[in-house]
């Protein structure tokens, strides 16, 4: 492959890219727009093997090196069955040091999941009775508080996740629904593994060298950056880039470029245009 030919995948990769961050409302159409110009124009230049306008990006990058939820996912899962007992469940739970439990059928099917908070709310029910006579439950809660099996303690349907997912979108899931962790199902609906906040920290435990390499890869392949005339460099995740780009445009997208790489914690630039300063 050419250089040229790696340089139109890496523009295609950021039209998707675009395009996946104006459907979320986080980009713009002119965004989209803009990454569709920059493929053409790459395209209709073809024979010089150069783009001919200084070059412009998204602010996030889907590179295919991106971690996805199935690099840090747990394969080896503690489940329970819809039928469990109400003490069955918090033995799971406390036996393993575990939060939450999904719920599955025999064949392995995600039917909902089960907290240490619903198993609470019996606990919960006792206390407001003693404390309050004449306290009711709303209808949910109430018969969450009576139940006595995992199907009755269960939220269901489960929020799920796809192994192929980015930890960042991982993230927001557990964020939007206010969970600690999530069962991984293929695209049939059974569980292959589960996830937890924990688990997507480990992205951040990446090696500085490995992380530095990805950024001259990056830098290299999308800015077409000259490897001599940046130098990256990477201690316990800070990434730190030195040395001249053309425009400052390029510094900017140089700096968010290497900001979304997988374990980089901060990038501090003191890249240049123009003359070497003093």
């Amino acid at each position: 492959m050419t250089r040229r030919d790696d340089h139109l995948d890496a523009l295609v990769g950021h039209l998707g890219s675009a395009y996946y961050q104006a459907l979320r409302g986080d980009g713009s159409v002119a965004e989209v727009t803009m990454a569709v110009a920059r493929v053409a124009d790459a395209e209709r230049n073809g024979g010089s093997g150069e783009p001919s306008a200084a070059p412009q990006f998204p602010d996030s990058s889907r590179r295919t090196g991106r971690w996805q939820v199935r690099d840090v996912m747990t394969t080896k899962v503690v489940s329970v069955a819809r039928h469990a007992s109400y003490r069955q469940v918090a033995e799971l739970l406390t036996g393993h040091h575990v939060t939450a439990l999904p719920v599955v059928t025999p064949e392995g099917l995600v039917v909902g999941v089960v907290s240490e908070a619903d198993l609470l709310r019996k606990q919960e029910r006792h206390e407001n009775a003693e404390r309050r006579p004449g306290w009711q439950f709303r209808p949910a809660a109430r018969t969450k508080s009576e139940a006595r099996t995992a199907e009755g303690l269960m939220t269901s349907p489960a929020v799920t996740i796809g192994p192929d997912t980015l930890l960042g979108t991982a993230a927001r899931v557990m964020s939007d629904h206010h969970v600690k962790r999530l069962p991984v199902v293929d695209a049939h609906g059974n569980l292959m593994g589960i996830v937890s906040r924990t688990d997507l920290l480990r992205v951040f435990l990446r090696p500085d060298a490995e992380i530095a390499a990805e950024a001259t890869d990056v830098l290299t392949r999308i800015l077409l950056a000259d490897p001599r005339a940046v130098r990256v460099t990477a201690s316990r995740g800070v990434l730190t880039l030195t040395g001249r780009l053309d425009s400052e445009l390029e510094v900017a997208a140089a700096v968010r470029l290497t900001e979304a790489i997988d374990g980089v914690v901060a990038v501090n630039s003191t890249l240049y245009t123009g003359p070497p300063p003093n």
